[in-house]
């Protein structure tokens, strides 16, 4: 019995050092990721463009002023890896396109999608300073690791860029509304095996979370099932939809065109992803557009 009892406490004991080793890699890495972070959702500050205040089809594709718009840029691996997900793309936008709200196509929705998963790839401090882009896979897959080790842990998981807090709203068929209050909608993740009624443990469901948004399926079905939100919301505050808003939701949680103008880091959001718009068009297989450019 004491053999057994030394030999449970020198496990233990090995076990604590391995944590503590781990924490003090974790932390200069964590204190990283949360700058990059920061900086990603903290972009400079931008003069006030116009965003579109119609819903009509020929509004839909129109990108900003030539000033705000950057260098498209998309990694190889990215590059294969949304040739692969086309079809994902393109059942999703099926499955959670309302054509009487959106006023797209479904294929028009799935090049919604694509632009989204191509902006989120970088932010604008990857644009600024290109040489940070070979770090962005380190830290994204940094924040999985936090939010999996580090109970309460909320960072965004890519390659969507979504929350877990905001994937258990749609998992839970919640729709966020003005003044902090929810509304049930009849939204469904194709594909999830998470019912968060069977977890008994809170910090178990979102690592589950966690790992189901991380697959590329599933964040394609996820940002879907998040943009059919973004509709209802625009549905419910009398708001016509176009891409820029289904962009500004999935970013910044709004769609009134006014917040989006007056908000600086949906603003941004919205300027970058029209750099992404052929790009997006092209893989869904639309016919490449013509930029038409507003004025500010």
């Amino acid at each position: 019995m004491f053999v057994e009892g030394t030999a449970l406490h020198t496990s233990y004991r090995t076990v604590k050092s391995m944590l503590g080793s781990l924490r003090l890699l974790l932390t200069p890495l964590l204190v990283l990721t949360l700058l990059l972070s920061s900086a990603a959702a903290t972009p400079p500050e931008l003069v006030s463009a116009e965003l579109p205040v119609g819903g009509e089809r020929s509004h839909l594709w129109m990108t900003q002023a030539p000033e705000s718009t950057i260098e498209p840029y998309v990694r190889p691996g990215l590059a294969e890896r949304m040739a692969q997900l086309r079809p994902a793309m393109l059942r999703a936008a099926h499955r959670h396109n309302r054509p009487e709200i959106s006023k797209m196509s479904d294929t028009e929705f799935a090049a919604v999608i694509a632009l989204i998963l191509y902006n989120e790839h970088f932010g604008w401090l990857e644009d600024d300073i290109a040489p940070l882009r070979r770090f962005t896979p380190f830290y994204q897959e940094l924040q999985r690791q936090v939010n999996h080790y580090l109970p309460g842990s909320n960072l965004s998981i890519w390659p969507a860029n979504l929350r877990p807090s905001v994937a258990l709203e749609i998992l839970n068929q919640e729709l966020p509304l003005p003044n902090n209050r929810m509304m049930k909608v009849p939204i469904t993740v194709a594909g999830s095996q998470i019912d968060p009624r069977s977890f008994l443990d809170n910090a178990e469901l979102r690592t589950a979370i966690n790992a189901e948004i991380s697959r590329d399926d599933m964040a394609v079905a996820y940002l879907a099932a998040n943009l059919e939100r973004g509709l209802l919301r625009a549905a419910y505050e009398g708001t016509p939809v176009s891409w820029q808003t289904l962009a500004a939701w999935h970013n910044q949680g709004i769609v009134d065109p006014q917040q989006i103008r007056a908000n600086p880091t949906a603003r941004d959001y919205v300027r970058r992803a029209s750099a992404y718009v052929p790009l997006a068009r092209a893989l869904v297989g639309l016919e490449q557009p013509r930029l038409v450019w507003r004025a500010t």
